[in-house]
């Protein structure tokens, strides 16, 4: 580990109750040294658990290579799945991954495997006064709220 910097990735997806499910996913990374690094983004016809992984996938391919990271999720079940599946799943080729995240699930071991990150996977409780989780929570609302009045301005039309 000598050399490596630890950079830390909160992680968090949105999906509003809304005709068209639109919803968002977000990330704040914070690295050893210099500014935070955001990023955010839209979908419509989608869930959360989908958006959970993508904003996992968007943060990884943000990092820069050789480098660790934490990744923060307020979602239980995908950080034990990172943590304890992916490398069965990477060894049967993603095989008994839920076909709704395993394009995302891909995504995230090809940016492990290409950039030779050094990944730990952090559960953090929501909506609990964790300043990255809860910027992370509000990029991913910011996404799905963009999804949402891009569908309202596609039904006007």
């Amino acid at each position: 580990m000598s050399g490596r910097k630890e950079y830390l990735c909160y992680t968090d997806g949105s999906c509003k109750a809304a005709e068209g499910a639109p919803g968002g996913w977000g990330f704040r990374i914070e690295p050893p040294a210099g500014e935070p690094l955001e990023g955010y983004g839209a979908a419509t016809a989608t869930l959360a658990k989908v958006m959970e992984y993508r904003a996992v996938a968007e943060a990884l391919a943000a990092l820069p290579e050789r480098v660790s990271a934490v990744v923060f999720s307020d979602n239980l079940a995908l950080v034990e799945n990172l943590t304890k599946k992916l490398p069965v799943w990477r060894s049967r080729d993603f095989a008994s991954v839920d076909p709704l995240v395993v394009d995302s699930v891909r995504r995230i071991d090809a940016s492990i495997t290409d950039k030779q990150l050094v990944v730990r996977w952090q559960w953090v409780r929501a909506h609990n006064g964790n300043a990255g989780n809860e910027r992370a929570d509000a990029l991913a609302a910011q996404g799905a709220r963009e999804a949402k009045a891009s569908l309202e301005r596609r039904g006007r039309r």
